[in-house]
C-alpha cells in the first residue's frame, strides 16, 4: 500500500486540517466588521468583493472544516481548502513583493495587531506563509489518498 494512502494518514490529516479551519473561522465569524478590515489591509481586493469575502469566507472555513474532519464532503472541501490556500500563499507573497506590511487575520483581530511593527508583520506573513504551505500539502494529501484509481484500458480501446 501506498504510504500517503494510508488511511490513518489521511485521518490525521482531515483531522488537523478541519479542524485548523474550524479555529480560524471563529473570530472571523464572531467579529465581521474586524475580518473586513483585515481583508482590506490586503490592499488586493475590490471594494465590492470586501464586504462578500468577509462574510463568507469564515462560514466556508467553518463548513468546509466540519467537512473534513468529520469525512463527510472531505474530497470537495480539501480540494476548496487546497485553492483557498494558494490564494492566500499568493496574497502574503505579493504583499512581501512589494514590502507592504500586512496582517494576515486567519487566527487573530485585526485591532490587536494594530500597534505592531513593520518588522513584526513581516515575519509573522512568512511565518504565515509557511503554515500555508502546510495546510497544502495537508489537502493535496487527502485529495491524493481519496482519488478513485484509473479504470484500465481495455483492449477494445
Amino acid at each position: 500500500m501506498n504510504a500517503l494512502k494510508s488511511p490513518w494518514l489521511t485521518w490525521l490529516a482531515s483531522l488537523v486540517l478541519g479542524c485548523v479551519f474550524i479555529y480560524s473561522s471563529y473570530h472571523k465569524i464572531a467579529d465581521p466588521p474586524d475580518f473586513a478590515k483585515s481583508v482590506y489591509n490586503y490592499c488586493i481586493v475590490p471594494g465590492v468583493v470586501l464586504h462578500l469575502a468577509a462574510v463568507y469566507m469564515p462560514w466556508f472555513e467553518l463548513i468546509g472544516g466540519l467537512a473534513v474532519a468529520t469525512s463527510i464532503g472531505r474530497k470537495g472541501a480539501a480540494l476548496g481548502f487546497l485553492l483557498l490556500v494558494v490564494f492566500f500563499i499568493g496574497a502574503l507573497s505579493f504583499n512581501l513583493y512589494r514590502d507592504h506590511p500586512t496582517v494576515c487575520g486567519c487566527f487573530g483581530k485585526f485591532a490587536d495587531a494594530v500597534d505592531w511593527t513593520p518588522e513584526l508583520k513581516f515575519q509573522k506573513m512568512y511565518r504565515e506563509i509557511v503554515l500555508d504551505v502546510g495546510l497544502l500539502l495537508l489537502s493535496a494529501q487527502i485529495l491524493y489518498a481519496t482519488m478513485s484509481p484509473r479504470p484500465a484500458a481495455s483492449e477494445d480501446d
